[in-house]
């Protein structure tokens, strides 16, 4: 006799996370005042904007052009939660589609060649007697993941960066633009060091749980460094790591020519 799976376990965890979700709207709330509620609003509106682009690749449409819109829009969600003036967000928002456009150009043919699209042998078990025959590109997949994944790091990264660079400008308005570029960087190394631990501290976190099943599996090095999940994740923390890295040349950039063409109109 086959007993059916009881759905409590999937109401308890639906009421853990309402409950979550309501103490992070007190506390951004509480701490950012109108800014706190406009960036959880901004999380729900990225949210609705990454399951459209799963509607739309699953409808056919081209995974590239769904990945540009779509990353244009969770960008400008993303920046512009961040409530900074017009100039700032406008740079932040050129330099970090810049970033993602490097970026996919880098991706293309690092995902074709590294042949860790897909399911992995370890999804089997879970994938048993069901078709794989789906009808879609998972190259184009695993760009798409692989490039989502990424904007958080380089938007946040961008502002973090932006922002720092224009209030050191505000303080010293007679600044050169080597000046800019020097003083800018100096902040930036700050910024992008901590950024990069934090993808990497991202990354241990996810790979935790994969690392002690390896083990416990005995898997030999060879395999677990040719496993489909393994390198996939590690291919995530790469990009996003030249993501946040990029992202200080181009935004510094940005500003010392929005500097510049400032001077030159006056």
């Amino acid at each position: 006799m086959v007993v059916p799976e009881s759905t409590d376990a999937g109401d308890d965890a639906m009421t853990v996370t309402m409950m979550l979700a309501f103490v992070l709207l007190v506390l951004m709330v509480c701490i950012g005042g109108v800014k706190g509620f406009g960036a959880f609003i901004s999380l729900w509106i990225n949210f609705v904007v990454m399951i459209a682009m799963l509607v739309m690749i699953n409808f056919g449409f081209n995974a590239v052009i769904v990945l540009l819109i779509g990353g244009v829009l969770l960008l400008l969600v993303t920046i512009l939660s961040a409530g900074a003036n017009d100039e700032i967000t406008s740079i932040t928002m050129g330099a970090s589609f810049i970033v993602m456009v490097a970026l996919i150009i880098l991706m293309l043919p690092a995902e074709y060649l590294n042949l860790a699209q897909g399911f992995a042998e370890e999804n089997s078990e879970e994938l048993e007697g069901l078709s794989l025959s789906i009808g879609l590109n998972f190259v184009s997949i695993g760009l798409v993941a692989a490039v989502v994944a990424t904007l958080g790091a380089i938007a946040e990264a961008s502002i973090a960066v932006t922002a720092g660079t224009y209030e050191l400008i505000e303080h010293n308005p007679k600044m050169t633009a080597t000046e800019i570029f020097k003083t800018g960087s100096q902040l930036g190394y700050q910024i992008v060091g901590t950024a990069v631990n934090t993808v990497l501290f991202g990354f241990m976190a996810d790979f935790l749980s994969l690392g002690v099943w390896y083990a416990k599996l005995d898997y030999a090095l060879g395999d677990i460094i040719n496993s489909k999940l393994f390198v996939s994740t590690m291919l995530s923390m790469i990009y996003a790591i030249l993501g946040v890295i990029l992202v200080l040349p181009v935004s510094l950039g940005l500003i010392v020519w929005q500097h510049r063409r400032r001077h030159e109109s006056t």
